[in-house]
């Protein structure tokens, strides 16, 4: 499975390469999903991928020597490579999911220097196989907040990798205390206990339905431009438990509304010799063919040849023999073949450097480098099987040849205005260090296409250009065109230049068309005012209305047209609206256009869509133009204890008047803090508004944790803290926990809390944090963060960055009101007094970076350490 699964991803990442992308026409609606995603990276985009791996305890025996990482490592190492060859950003995150999801790895450039530190990482999940669910529905739900952080300068290039080896699943909970261990309520249907086969069936049904109905998980990823690739490993469970995992990633089967284009691909593996094949056939369809292999010797009919040219840089192919025992043979033009032996190797041929590897009995990887310019690697090349005896079997390849040029455009900052002049598309053909190609050197059968996408469809520029006809500038026509966001997609298909030798011609062979996506600004007309075709709310966890200002540059107004549509939202929130003070011609705005959205609920999700903004030009009576721009914003239901709902629904129905002192008895013999033990650490520093000493990483490592049993469930000391677990008054309101300060302080996670001036936390204490002011000088002294977890437990740097981006808010707030000191500055700039704030944000500003080394790769330590 490692090595079937290594040269899997060496075939994805090969499908990936910037230089050689699977076949597509230059219609986007018609590439492939991985091929939007290469074309999008070629046009300068930022490539964010998210790998996801299921760490289900299946995986022991269905993937018990973590074949799944070997090829996420294969992933990273080419990945780098190609970034590296095209000046490409790219940028890298890992996640985990069970019963809840973990981030593991942050968002990290992949560089050539970053590689180890990434797979070392990645060694991490080998031992990540012993959960108890395969929970779809909080994976996915992880993998939008990712994508609905991780923001590029221009435009963005996303894509997951989803590892699965089973279908969604779910396990029921003996009790609250197990609920909270196992990750707390599930975020599509928090009140539901998971105590009954029942309740479980209720929790998977409504998942299943979260995730495919029109505006629910699906449809909010692919809003965000997400493409899905999944991977299913069948090897002991029925495919028909994967459809749900297919039809999420592909958009078949009803699953969501957003299917055009296609949204992803899914491959689904049965045992190991097919498992490399099929997903390169999957990639690369349209380079499959299949011979009859050779018996004894080479002959014709089992050969596949195919022809290189001076345009031709590397090939890589995979075979698949019909029988164990099969030879493999590389031909080159002239001398003898080349048996590729089971033991694989590397060999120097005729200016090129080979590489192959059995990756099983059957499939083999072959990798062909060209390294100088001899003049024997022009022509052509074959593949030849030859089999011990005659079978009826047919033998398999996939044949990529791999280009060194791209088209490009050489003006993307050139200007285009709706309703203005015509304008001119500077297009071209360069090689992998960006240097001009001249197109005479390329074969006649070479030709180039140009399209330009906006919201109102595919407009097509040029067809089939050849010869210098490649150079020529592109006219577009823009009196017909919108304001907004368009994209020009060139697509160069390659053909080698056909051999002739030995008294012979050999026809030269297609390469796989290669795209490149140029996301391009159609602006408004001369003297009226632009807006940026794109807003972000930023996440809540509130069902208040959310505000955010769109700029309006230049002179005239703009106005909300009051044209909404929303492609994603959280379950039950169709009714969240979309407004703005500017609501027609008479009392639009200048300067800024302030929208407010309106969830209308609480729920967990994405608010995603398109509206019209209505533009005026000032001192005019000119017809105002239309400007579609898109909006986000991500919603998050806080973490909560569970409530008694099944307690307060008993009262109800028994219809007898039961003591109130029954029901705060349970709520009581219920609040304590779950688990056998909690570890705890802090550390201190400044925190102001210039900066918090947890900018460049919060200053706690693994041996600073101090351990404390739960042998008393309702008090607990640990790390100088004594944390009281205490039932809530209300009837329904959950159980909490108060640490006691003699400063002011606050506690929790995302939204942090106090109760009479001390941290409230929840009862699940293990993944939570919280800050203390200094007693003596609470406005200028320094602050302590005190982080709370379990023996065992993972997640540390995501409770690190929820510090460093909470900090500062949760200091200022517990500043707010408090006297200035007598020995502190004059003006004391938390007490509310002095001067207006400038109208830049200070908290505007991004989160700094964690150190690169992050000591919580591996979870707190599990044996008992020093006690408090």
């Amino acid at each position: 499975m490692r090595r079937a699964v290594a040269a899997l991803a060496a075939a994805l990442v090969l499908a990936l390469s910037i230089t050689g992308l699977v076949a597509s026409p230059a219609n986007a609606e018609t590439q492939s999903p991985i091929g939007r995603f290469g074309a999008c990276l070629a046009g300068g985009g930022q490539g964010n991928v998210l790998m996801l791996f299921d760490k289900s305890g299946s995986l022991e025996n269905t993937d018990p020597s973590s074949g799944r990482l070997t090829a996420a490592k294969a992933v990273v190492e080419q990945f780098a490579d190609t970034a590296e060859q095209r000046d490409a950003t790219l940028k890298l995150a890992v996640a985990g999911f069970d019963t809840s999801y973990e981030k593991s790895l942050d968002w990290t450039d992949v560089k050539q220097d970053a590689v180890s530190g990434i797979q070392s990482h990645l060694d991490t999940y080998a031992n990540k196989n012993t959960g108890l669910e395969t929970d779809y529905w909080t994976a996915l739900d992880g993998a939008r907040k990712e994508f609905a952080a991780v923001k590029g300068e221009g435009s963005s290039c996303n894509l997951m990798l989803w590892f699965s080896d089973g279908g969604f699943a779910v396990a029921k909970r003996a009790d609250d205390a197990q609920m909270q261990e196992w990750g707390g309520p599930k975020g599509w249907d928090p009140n539901n206990p998971l105590r009954t086969d029942a309740d479980v069936s209720r929790a998977i049904k409504g998942a299943e339905t979260d995730l495919c109905r029109d505006g629910g998980l699906a449809d909010q990823l692919r809003s965000m431009g997400v493409i899905s690739i999944g991977l299913g490993l069948a090897v002991d469970t029925g495919q028909e438990s994967f459809n749900l995992m297919r039809n999420f990633v592909t958009g078949g089967g009803g699953c969501g509304k957003l299917t055009d284009p296609v949204p992803g691909q899914f491959i689904m593996s049965t045992d190991v010799d097919s498992l490399i094949y099929d997903f390169i056939t999957v990639i690369d369809s349209g380079g499959s063919e299949e011979n009859r292999p050779c018996v004894g010797q080479i002959c014709e009919e089992g050969t596949r040849t195919f022809v290189l040219d001076d345009t031709i840089k590397s090939v890589a192919a995979t075979a698949k023999t019909p029988v164990k025992g099969t030879k493999v043979y590389l031909k080159p033009r002239s001398g003898e073949a080349i048996e590729l032996t089971a033991d694989g190797g590397d060999k120097g041929i005729q200016g090129a450097t080979l590489n192959w590897k059995w990756a099983s009995d059957l499939v083999l990887t072959v990798n062909l480098t060209r390294d100088g310019q001899s003049d024997a690697w022009a022509g052509p090349w074959s593949i030849v099987f030859v089999a011990e005896k005659s079978t009826d079997e047919l033998a398999k390849s996939t044949i990529s040849l791999k280009g060194d040029i791209a088209p490009t455009l050489h003006n993307p900052d050139v200007e285009l205005r709706a309703s203005g002049k015509d304008a001119s598309l500077e297009v071209g053909i360069v090689d992998s260090q960006g240097n001009r190609v001249d197109p005479a050197t390329l074969s006649e059968k070479t030709n180039l296409d140009v399209s330009l996408v906006t919201s109102s469809g595919t407009k097509e520029l040029a067809k089939d250009l050849t010869g210098k006809a490649m150079e020529e500038p592109v006219t577009v026509s823009l009196g017909d065109v919108s304001p907004g966001n368009a994209e020009l997609v060139l697509t160069l298909d390659i053909t080698t230049r056909d051999w002739t030798g030995g008294g012979q011609r050999v026809e030269g062979t297609r390469l796989e068309p290669q795209s490149a996506s140029f996301p391009l600004k159609i602006g408004t007309p001369a003297d009226y005012p632009s807006v940026p075709s794109e807003i972000d709310f930023g996440s809540t966890e509130t069902d208040e209305p959310v505000s955010a200002d769109l700029p309006i540059t230049g002179e005239g107004c703009a106005w909300l047209a009051g044209e909404t549509t929303f492609t994603g939202y959280p379950s039950g929130q169709d009714n969240a609206s979309l407004t703005s003070p500017a609501s027609n011609r008479d009392n639009c705005a200048s300067g800024k256009l302030t929208l407010t959205l309106d969830p209308a609920g609480l729920g967990n999700g994405s608010f995603t869509g398109t509206t019209k903004v209505m533009l005026a030009p000032a001192n005019s009576s000119a017809e105002p133009v239309a400007v579609d721009v898109t909006f986000t914003l991500s919603q998050s239901r806080p973490a909560s204890q569970p409530v008694l709902w099944g307690t307060l629904i008993g009262v109800t129905l028994l219809g007898v008047a039961i003591p109130l002192g029954i029901l705060y008895l349970a709520k009581y013999l219920t609040a304590k803090i779950p688990g056998t033990a909690v570890l705890g650490a802090s550390a201190s520093g400044i925190v102001d508004q210039a900066a918090a000493f947890t900018d460049s990483g919060v200053p706690i490592t693994p041996d600073m944790l101090r351990m404390a049993h739960l042998t008393d469930r309702r008090e607990v000391n640990v790390a100088g803290k004594t944390l009281r677990a205490k039932m809530g008054l209300a009837l329904t309101e959950p159980g909490y926990v108060v640490v006691d300060t003699p400063g002011p302080s606050a506690g929790g996670r995302g939204t942090l809390q106090s109760v009479g001036g001390n941290a409230k936390l929840p009862l699940g204490v293990q993944g939570t944090w919280m800050v203390e002011l200094d007693p003596e000088r609470p406005v200028s002294g320094p602050v302590t963060v005190t982080v709370f977890t379990a023996p065992g437990a993972a997640g540390m740097t995501d409770l690190f960055d929820d510090i460093r981006s909470g900090i500062r808010t949760a200091v200022e707030k517990l500043r707010q009101g408090l006297p200035p000191e007598a020995a502190g500055p004059a003006a004391d700039p938390w007490s509310g007094g002095g001067p207006t704030p400038p109208a830049a944000d200070p908290w505007a500003n991004p989160r700094p970076s964690a150190p690169s080394r992050d000591p919580w790769a591996a979870p707190p330590p599990t044996q008992p350490g020093p006690t408090q």
